[in-house]
């Protein structure tokens, strides 16, 4: 644990300085990042032409993917690109011969870049809140005491579901397409597509059970208000759990992927 505090802040700081040299990169990346205020655009369309659905406001809509957008610069889905990108040039070959476990590298980079995108994305959306007023968070001091944690817990079962799905690239390389089908089905139960509450009654009874409202609308819930103090206790359970699950099949799955390794690179 020690070693992997000391070398985190390193290879985090590299993955930063990587990010800014490619600043294409970084645009594209932030660019995508925007989607959820085009699905903020739809429902606002929505609530000007038939009204506020289930007692939704334009304010509500805003705010909620306003928080989307912050959550999804913390997705940790970018590690499935990189373990993709090593297993197919071969430069898997030199994380595993350095001291730190290839997981940690991974993600240690993936956090560089969240950092900076971060720091591009939340001064804006700061800016956006002060010229509009509409863009409220109703937060109490216990229910952002919750918040943090639970988005902690979003970036960590994030990354260790994509981490997972990752390791598939040992025996296919459809790696990236079977993430892609994984998450964009996921997505309907997430919070993303559209606020949970407002899914058909099946996807809202099934949602919160899932991992991918952990990774988003648990977390934006509670920063926007829509989720109690009361009701996250069981949210928290839930995203624990999923997190000692993925951590638990990592453990299992990498060292029979590893065996499978052959390094091909040019």
């Amino acid at each position: 644990m020690a070693e992997i505090s000391i070398r985190y802040p390193a290879l985090m700081r590299s993955s930063a300085l990587a990010v800014l040299a490619y600043r294409g990169r970084l645009v594209v990346g932030f660019l995508t990042d925007l989607f959820p205020f085009l699905l903020m655009a739809v429902w606002l369309t929505v609530v000007a032409t038939a009204g506020p659905p289930r007692g939704w406001t334009a304010a509500d809509f805003v705010a909620y993917y306003a928080m989307a957008a912050v959550l999804m610069q913390l997705s940790g889905q970018h590690v499935v690109w990189e373990w993709d990108r090593d297993l197919r040039s071969g430069d898997l070959s030199v994380r595993l011969l350095r001291p730190l476990h290839p997981f940690h590298q991974y993600v240690a980079s993936d956090l560089g870049y969240r950092v900076v995108s971060l720091a591009l994305f939340v001064p804006g959306l700061v800016l956006v809140a002060v010229l509009l007023p509409v863009l409220t968070l109703d937060l109490t001091v216990t229910r952002a005491a919750l918040a943090v944690p639970a988005t902690l817990l979003a970036y960590l079962v994030g990354v260790l579901m994509a981490s997972i799905v990752a390791l598939l690239g040992f025996w296919s390389t459809q790696t990236t397409n079977v993430w892609m089908l994984f998450w964009g089905l996921g997505s309907f139960t997430s919070g993303w597509v559209a606020p949970v509450e407002l899914m058909p009654g099946w996807i809202e009874a099934v949602a919160p059970w899932l991992p991918f409202f952990t990774t988003l609308g648990f977390p934006v819930e509670l920063w926007t208000g829509r989720m109690t103090e009361s009701e996250s206790g069981v949210h928290f359970v839930v995203a624990v759990g999923w997190a000692l699950l993925f951590a638990a099949a990592y453990t299992v799955v990498w060292p029979r992927a590893v065996r499978r390794y052959q390094a091909v690179a040019g």
